[in-house]
């Protein structure tokens, strides 16, 4: 059962959510996300401080299906690691391109030495999802798919290959979305690098 704290906190979100998609972040204030949950400013303010961290829980909110998903993709009992790999790095790339996700990047990149949003988004999406797969590269060290390395560097390089190829679609104004052909080529690019270095044996 809800509380009446949350209840109010699902509102604010329903709102901003609604705000954000029709006028986008830029053009949208706090003053209209309270017109449309009802609620006054102080009201607003105690729970979301600022309109950076309330766009970050809407955004963060939007995607934690796709999240959840992603996560599930990396599969420690598969018998092949270059499997389990393929099949995050696509997802992952997918979703990382998205509009609204590069949207939410170039905010945290934006505000990084004005606020402390950067450091926010930082540790409420890309850290979390840098723990969960360091723990799957130290398992498949463990068993025998990968050399034994630091799992964090050899996890840094695997999102540093991922992406070496789409860095400039970050600083596009409407960079054009990506076709799975494309994004199942720069996934087996980068993961065959990558098991060049890591793969056993080496």
């Amino acid at each position: 059962m809800r509380t009446k704290s949350e209840a109010k906190r699902l509102k604010i979100l329903e709102a901003a959510s609604e705000v954000f998609r029709v006028t986008g972040f830029e053009r949208a204030s706090m003053s209209d996300i309270c017109a449309k949950a009802g609620y006054s400013r102080a009201t607003l303010y105690s729970y979301f401080p600022s309109k950076e961290e309330l766009f970050l829980e809407v955004m963060l909110n939007a995607s934690q299906t796709q999240v959840d998903a992603l996560m599930d993709a990396l599969d420690v009992t598969a018998p092949s690691i270059e499997e389990s790999l393929d099949r995050f790095g696509q997802k992952l790339l997918a979703f990382i391109h998205t509009p609204e996700i590069l949207a939410l990047r170039r905010l945290a990149i934006a505000e990084a030495t004005r606020s402390g949003f950067g450091e926010m988004f930082y540790t409420r999406s890309r850290r979390q999802g840098e723990i969960a797969i360091s723990a799957f590269m130290q398992n498949a060290m463990d068993t025998g798919k990968l050399r034994q390395a630091d799992p964090w560097i050899a996890t840094a390089h695997f999102m540093a290959l991922i992406e070496s190829e789409l860095v400039e679609m970050i600083y596009q104004a409407q960079p054009k979305p990506l076709e799975p052909a494309h994004i199942a080529r720069l996934t087996a690019s980068a993961i065959g690098v990558f098991m060049a270095a890591y793969g056993p044996g080496r």
